[in-house]
Order: C-alpha cells, then structure tokens, then sequence
C-alpha cells in the first residue's frame, strides 16, 4: 500500500500543469516527416563545448566540430531502446544508455569498450564534471562506474525508488533523492560518490540538481501552503540545507495565490541548468521553460510540437537530461526528442537558432531570422510554419539570400540580437509556377510528382507563372538534379529543349523553380518523365586539369599545384578503365594557364560530351574572392600571370576564370555528372585579407553549386587557407583525394567503386586528421553536393 501511494503522488505531479507559459516565436523550424531517413534518438555536448554527438535511428553515431560545421566522426553502431546518450568527462567516449542496459563507445575507433545489463528499467544517469565517473540509476540504486577504468566504484542503495540523481560541478558529491508520497516528508540526500559515504540529509528540497555556476546552491523543489491548497510544490533556488532561504522561481499550478485549472505544456520539471540569470527546466521531451533567477518566475516557454512529437510520461519514463551549455550564454536543447535542437540564449531569451541532423551527414544550421548553413538534402527537408496559419516557407527557397557559412560559430559565441524571420513579408512577392506541358501535353497539376512516359529524346517542357508573373525574373529547368535552363520568362512562360537519357535509369527526374530579381525562389514543381527509347551510349570521362605552381610574382609560387594536378589526373585515368568507355583528358600547367586557354578548352568539351557522360575538373592553385567595388564580387582561380592577388579588381576580371563563367559553362555542358574539385589555396602573404572575405568565398561556391546542379570540393573553409606539407609530397587536400580514389573512401558496402559522395565524405573527415597531425591545426574542406551520387573510379584491392 505504501508503494501504491507513493507511485500515484509521483503520477499526480508529473501530470501537473500551470497557467504562467508565454507563447514564443510566431514561427518554428519544423521538417517534412516522409523526408526523413532516421530519427534522432540522442544528443550530448563534450566538457569542453567544442563537440557536439548524435545518435539515430539507423545506429548512426556522428560527432560534429561545432565551431567549423563539420562531423568529424561517424560511427556505424547496433542500438536497442536508446534513452540518452552523453560524453564522458574525458570526451574519449560516449555513454549510450538502454531501457536496461548500457556500454560505452570509444570515440577514436567507434568500438564498444563496456557492456552492462541492468536487473531493472534504467530510470537516468548523470556525468561526473571533477571526475571521469558517470551514474546509473535503476530503481532503488545509483550505480557509480569509472569511465577510464571501466570498473563500478561504488553501489548507493535507498529502500526507495530513485527518479534523479545529479553530480557535483564543485566537488566529488552527488545530490540523489527518493520517490515522493503525499503523506511523507520529502528530502534529499548528499553523498561523497567515491565511497558512497552519505554525508548529509537534506529536509524539504527534493528533485532537484546543483547550480552549476553559484556553489553551494540548488535547483529543486520544496512544497509549501497557499490560499487554496494545504501545500503545493514550489521551485527554488536555495541552499540545501535551508530550503527556505534564497529565491522562490516558480509555483507549480497556482497563479496569484488562486488555483488554476488551465494547463501549459511543460509540467513538473525535473532537470535544470543554470546560464545566467536564467534557469532552464524540462520534464522528457515535452519542450521546456525558463526561470527568471531573481524570482520574476517564468520568462520564457516553448509549445508542443505542431506534429505533436512529444513523449507522455509515466513511472517508467526515462528522465533524460536534454540540455547543454553551449557558452556562458548559449544553451542546446533537443525539446521534443526529435531531429531539430533548440539554441537558447539566456541574454535575448530567446530561441536564437536550430541544429537539425539526419542520416548520412544531412546537416543544418539555421538562425533566428532565417540564416541557415548546411548541407543541401537538409536545406530540402526544412521549412518556416507560422503558428498562427498555414504558411510555410521551405529553407531552400531563401538560399541565395540566407546561406550563411560559419553560422553555427556565430550563434554560439555572438550577442547582437537576431529578430525573428517574417515569413509572410519575405514570401508574399515570390511568384508561383507550374510545369504547364511535355511535348504538347498538358501535365496535372492535381499530383506533386505527376509522372508520364515517352519514347522521343529530344522533347521539351513548358513553364507558366501562375502568381506574381511581374516578380519572376527568372525560370529555372533542372534535369535529374543538374541546370539544363535558365531564361526570363515572356509573359509568363518559358520553353525550354531537353533530351531524355537513361543516366541514371528510365525515369528522369525534372524541377522547375521561378526567381525573383533578389534571389528567393518558388516551391519546386516536379516531373518523373519514364524514357523508353533508345538507350544511351556508354559512358565517357572528360578530364581537365589544370595546376599552377609558378606565378609571375614569385611571392605567390606554390610547391606542389602541378604534382597535385598531375597525381590527381593519373589516379583517375587508372581508376575510369572499370566504369567508362572512353577518356579524354586536357592537361594545362603554369603559363598555358590563360582564361582564353581554359575557356577554350571548357567549350570544347561542352560541343563533345552527352548527358550520360561525367566531366571533372581539377584545379590545384591559388582562389581569390573580388574586393566588389564597382562590379558585384566574385570568386576567381588565378592564372600565372597576375601578379596581386588583392587590390586590382579589373585584373582579375580581366584575366583571371570567375565563378560566374563556371557556372555558365557547367550549364552548357551536357553531362549530367559534373564535378569540380578546387585546391585552391591563400598566399601566405595575403592572409591578412582572407579572414573577412574566406565565408564570402564559401557562399560563392556553395551559390554555384546548387543553382547548376553540380558536385563542388573545396580544399578550405571560410577563413582558412589550404596547406601544403613537404613529407606528403602533396597539398593535404590532394593527398587525401589520392588516397580515397585508390579505395580508403570506400562505403560499408566495399565494392570496390568509389562514388562522389564517398570521396566527398572521406575528404571531409581525413583533411583535418592529416593537417591536425602534420601542422598541429585542424583544416576544414568543404563540400556541396546538388546532384545525384554515381561512381567515379573503379579501384583495385
């Protein structure tokens, strides 16, 4: 009878609710649920705050740099029923907890280190802060176990259940307290961890975690009377051993001393973390609410999901710990337990930023008011809804407005103030279209993806505005992900000539987007055109690379450009014998480096090459962005003849290849697999002018990318330089290349091919190994993929 009672007041509370939560941003970050490869099942921030870990569905284990974007480490594991997952204090592993089990998984190899079952359900664990201990708490017991040793340092056992318990900031303490009855005095106990040597009681504070900032303080609950209840719980920030001393935060289901009957979303709060002057409090993944510390009570909440993602709660429910200092402003927080992460600023209160994942790398980071970085399959599945109507906004219809490298590095460490997005201002002039017909043939516009068959190639397709006809400035045709067209439409309309292949099969996949003279685009329309003609010829390889080592001005001279571009092209013609018919290649080095030579060179293959052909292009040399003073600024590989990098804008556009005029070419060039890989590094001696214009670079070649459809590797990210290293022989960017064309970027499946997306993946991950054990400093590639994955190279084992 007395565990009945105590399992039905423990139920009773954690049904509470209040009136006090304020409604937040008018707008939410929400994703398309079909689009969805796994769900994300956990997240953890490293001691240090420089990694963050994510943890799906598909066993995806990813463990992403926070200050440079990039996921550093990705781990294939098996997972069961996944509660929590948490970086030791070492950051050497990863505490993956089950319903009743859990092992730790070593971050250097991805293999599992400890392995231990549990008698009954896991209720939470907690991370040592002055020690590498972490806590596992089931049922009646608190186990405590050495990350480094791998062994259990002490057993502390209650002849109560156990909801929470938390460590010490301060010292080798943790704070544990008993399940709660209605009839019984409430309590917590304090013990030394090490020995499980309780050192004191704690009367009428119970559920509650240290201040992480104010030694001596914490956050819980101690229950007292009111007008219109014997006793109700109240939230304070006090010391423990006198409870009724500092700050009360927050009165649970009472507003003005009145009941209240009106519920929130949140309920009664079981972790806390202090940032500021703000305490943040959550109860599963029912989102969560701020305290004001000085007792102005709530000052911020979030709502339930609007797909309705969050979890019910019962004596079973795993009590995770959903929220990490990201700084002494910034806090993530993963709300729901589903894939999007809250940012929250203790400054702005406010929601400032996103953090989304999903499988196989797809990655977003989005601001407040609509900035976003990340990858392209990401930015697809991601949109704007307005709480208080039906628009919807997708991210990628803002790209060339809002892409913004490095942003996750600004939101962390940033205090300006980010208003929020306006969705109905930003989306009210963007024109909508439809794919009107094919080959004369009127399409439906009642099905999102209509599909229709035809046995000609060479067809067309029509394009009408439907509204805003006045703001379309541009009408976009894309085939299986590539820019076949781009022209003004006349008076509404456009027609563009393709021709149907079966590159990557029958069905060729087109969308059509309208522009608006500032860059937001309408919602994609789609088509699926079945081709059942006459198969393509097999495939060729049209090779150009070019390398520059030696400039006019010697400053500039590189070491390994022409090796680097002679390696990479030798590798690839070994490589193509197992995948093409045929390959061609255009070798240009030093001063046969002329704008006019590559331009040439680059139109010769667009008269030759067929859709189902793939063109690559390599340039190993220096990249240099445009000061854009009287012209808008642009991105320029440099030929052996100019002689300042920084400083004559009309030289470089002139004489040097923009980005623009790439561009242009890879929409001319009709293989539908292109790929231009760019080890285009900074002159030492201009470093001083490569930290303001480094992101300026990044978003131009992510810009060009996606509005021709095509793969892009670049040797640095924003405010970085590509390096060079005398025992590789190579630049780091190329030797990396090298190795994963002759089968280090390998998939799981090991079949011998290695695939853009492959290549793009190890490049990634080995670049800042390489330049992190030759130079003692991480670089960061970076990679924009807008097309279809396909193989490059055939490799031999």
């Amino acid at each position: 009878m007395k565990q009945l009672t105590c399992s039905i007041f423990f139920l009773l509370l954690l049904s509470a609710w209040s009136l006090q939560g304020q409604v937040v941003d008018a707008t939410r970050l929400e994703y398309d649920e079909d689009a969805l490869q796994a769900r994300q099942l956990g997240m953890t921030v490293s001691s240090d705050k420089k990694l963050a870990a994510f943890l799906l569905s598909n066993g995806e284990l990813s463990v992403l740099d926070l200050l440079h974007t990039t996921f550093v480490k990705t781990f294939k594991i098996e997972i069961g029923d996944v509660k929590e997952i948490v970086f030791t204090q070492d950051q050497q592993s990863i505490l993956v907890v089950e319903e009743s089990s859990f092992r730790l998984v070593d971050l250097e190899t991805g293999e599992t280190t400890l392995t231990q079952t549990t008698k009954d359900f896991i209720k939470t664990t907690d991370i040592g802060i002055v020690s590498n201990h972490f806590a596992i708490v089931s049922d009646k017991k608190v186990f405590i176990w050495d990350a480094t040793t791998k062994s259990l340092t002490t057993t502390i056992a209650l002849d109560k259940r156990i909801p929470i318990a938390s460590f010490s900031p301060f010292e080798k303490k943790i704070l544990i307290t008993p399940a709660i009855s209605a009839f019984k005095k409430r309590y917590s106990l304090e013990y030394v961890y090490e020995t499980g040597t309780l050192l004191r009681k704690y009367e009428g504070i119970y559920l509650g975690d240290y201040d992480h900032l104010e030694k001596g303080q914490v956050i819980g609950w101690k229950n007292r009377p009111v007008e219109t209840a014997i006793s109700v719980p109240v939230l304070r920030h006090a010391p423990p051993g006198n409870p009724d001393a500092g700050t009360e935060l927050f009165i649970l289901g009472v507003v003005d001393g009145k009941s209240n009957e009106q519920r929130d979303d949140i309920g009664f709060y079981l972790t806390f973390l202090r940032v500021k002057d703000k305490v943040l409090g959550t109860v599963g993944f029912r989102g969560f609410s701020v305290f004001d510390i000085h007792g102005s009570g709530k000052v911020f909440t979030t709502k339930v999901s609007l797909n309705e993602r969050n979890r019910k709660l019962n004596l079973k429910t795993y009590i995770a710990h959903p929220h990490y200092a990201l700084s002494d402003d910034k806090v993530l927080v993963n709300a729901y337990g589903d894939n999007i992460n809250q940012i929250y600023s203790a400054s702005q209160n406010a929601i400032v930023g996103y953090i989304f994942v999903d499988a196989g790398g797809s990655l977003a980071v989005v601001a407040r008011d609509g900035r976003f970085d990340g990858t392209a399959d990401a930015s697809e599945k991601l949109y704007w809804a307005a709480r208080k109507s039906l628009t919807r906004t997708k991210l990628e219809s803002t790209f060339n407005q809002q892409f913004s490298p490095g942003l996750l590095a600004e939101l962390m460490t940033g205090e300006a103030a980010i208003p929020e997005v306006d969705l109905e201002a930003q989306m009210a002039s963007v024109p909508s279209l439809r794919i009107k017909s094919f080959n004369g043939t009127a399409i439906s516009e009642t099905q999102e993806m209509p599909k229709v068959k035809s046995a000609t190639r060479a067809s067309s397709i029509t394009l009408e505005v439907t509204e805003n006809v006045e703001n379309a400035s541009q009408l976009k045709l894309f085939h299986n992900n590539k820019l076949v067209g781009s022209t003004e439409p006349v008076k509404g309309t456009a027609d563009f000539d393709v021709n149907l292949t079966t590159t990557f099969g029958e069905e060729n996949y087109f969308y059509a987007v309208a522009a608006t003279a500032d860059g937001l685009e309408s919602e994609k329309k789609k088509l699926v055109v079945r081709y059942q003609g006459k198969s393509d010829d097999p495939p060729k390889l049209y090779l150009l690379t070019v390398g520059v080592d030696s400039y006019l001005n010697p400053k500039y001279n590189l070491n390994y450009a022409t090796a680097d571009a002679d390696a990479f092209a030798q590798t690839m013609e070994q490589g193509a014998s197992g995948v093409f018919s045929e390959v061609e290649t255009i070798t240009i080095r030093n001063g046969d480096f002329t704008r006019e030579g590559v331009m040439k060179a680059l139109e010769s293959i667009g008269q030759s090459a067929h859709e189902q052909d793939l063109f690559v292009f390599y340039y190993a040399g220096h990249g240099v962005m445009s000061e854009g003073g009287t012209r808008p600024s642009d991105f320029f590989l440099v030929p052996h003849n100019i002689t300042h990098l920084y400083g004559k804008d009309e030289e470089l556009f002139e004489q040097a290849l923009s980005a623009n005029e790439l561009k242009d070419i890879a929409q001319t060039i009709n293989a539908q697999k292109q790929v231009y890989i760019l080890d285009a590094c900074q002159s030492a001696a201009a470093l001083g002018a490569v930290a303001a214009r480094g992101a300026a670079e990044e978003r131009a070649i992510a810009r060009l990318a996606r509005s021709t459809g095509t793969f892009w590797l670049m040797a640095a990210g924003s405010e970085q330089f590509a390096t060079e290293f005398e025992s590789l022989g190579h630049g780091v960017f190329t030797y990396a290349l090298l190795e994963g064309l002759a089968g280090a970027a390998d998939g799981t499946n090991a079949d011998q091919q290695i695939t853009i997306k492959e290549l793009s993946a190890w490049v990634e991950s080995r670049v800042p190994e390489l330049s992190q054990t030759h130079k003692g400093k991480p670089q960061f590639p970076s990679g924009y993929s807008y097309g279809n994955d396909f193989p490059l190279v055939v490799y031999d084992k």
